[in-house]
């Protein structure tokens, strides 16, 4: 296996290249942390962490699609606060015999998904392991934060898209198949302006669709204090995730957002229903009860 000094070469060209031009960055790869010059506002953090066999599968998802998918999925909890991304900390455990054409392939597909944002990568740690772990961590700045706790009643609730696609994708992957339709699953594409069309819309509360809709809606709900009504004859998946959608509640009385899909309003009361049935958490859970 290659020493750490040459892997951490072979990628702090490639990251560096893609933000050579920020002055911001005082102090990039290369020292004990890095230094970034704070304008004024305030910082949106996220971080995630993803392995081998839980979250991706080298099976049949490219290094590059792996590490576009855990940058997107950081990357979207970001915009769900209503924030824009700005600088990316990647960690990776590596296992024997991980090689620099490999490393170099993840960061690729990393700075591939921090490219559609104008989010770069200014440092981070690598590590050896059984099997390959990945994190990273994300620095926004936000103005007005949107959190799940704002739902009102009265409020509509939309999505930016029909969820379904990533878990369908899995599906196929599990039964030996790999086309077009499991590119969902191995690299979803992440609608960034949509969710900042739900911000600038007024939106009062937000979540990215992580681990179900059915999840995120019961976290608003129980964050807000209210209850949530469902009811639509769109073909919705309520348990997959990983599709990186976006749930929202707004007012009726706000111009509706661009792309947005209603398919429910927020009521009195703590119960999410979905077509008249209490909803119940179908969606992944690393820690199950």
């Amino acid at each position: 296996m290659a020493s750490e000094s040459s892997l951490i070469a072979a990628v702090q060209a490639i990251f560096e290249s893609a933000g050579s031009s920020d002055e911001r960055v005082l102090v990039g790869i290369g020292d004990d942390a890095a230094v970034i010059s704070q304008p004024k506002g305030k910082v949106t953090l996220a971080t995630d962490i993803a392995v081998e066999g839980v979250h991706f599968n080298r099976k049949w998802s490219s290094l590059f699609e792996i590490g576009a998918k855990i940058t997107a999925a950081n990357l979207a909890d970001i915009y769900a606060m209503g924030g824009k991304p700005e600088y990316l900390l990647v960690a990776a455990a590596l296992p024997a015999g991980f090689s620099v054409p490999e490393i170099q392939e993840l960061a690729r597909g990393i700075v591939d998904e921090a490219k559609k944002v104008g989010a770069r990568v200014v440092g981070g740690d690598l590590t050896a392991s059984a099997t390959l772990v990945i994190s990273i961590a994300v620095y926004g700045t936000v103005k007005d934060p949107i959190l799940r706790s704002g739902a009102c009643v009265g409020d509509l609730v939309i999505i930016n898209d029909l969820p379904g696609k990533s878990a369908a994708g899995l599906e196929l992957l599990k039964a030996g198949i790999s086309d077009e339709r499991t590119l969902a699953h191995r690299r979803p594409l992440v609608d960034y302006a949509a969710a900042r069309d739900f911000a600038l819309a007024g939106v009062s509360a937000m979540c990215d669709v992580s681990d179900g809709l059915a999840s995120e809606l019961l976290h608003i709900a129980r964050a807000s204090g209210v209850g949530i009504e469902i009811r639509t004859d769109e073909a919705i998946d309520f348990a997959g995730g990983e599709d990186h959608v976006f749930v929202a509640t707004v007012s009726p009385h706000l111009p509706f957002p661009r792309q947005a899909i209603e398919i429910g309003k927020v009521v009195l009361g703590k119960v999410v229903r979905i077509n008249g049935e209490p909803a119940v958490h179908k969606g992944f859970t690393h820690f199950p009860e």
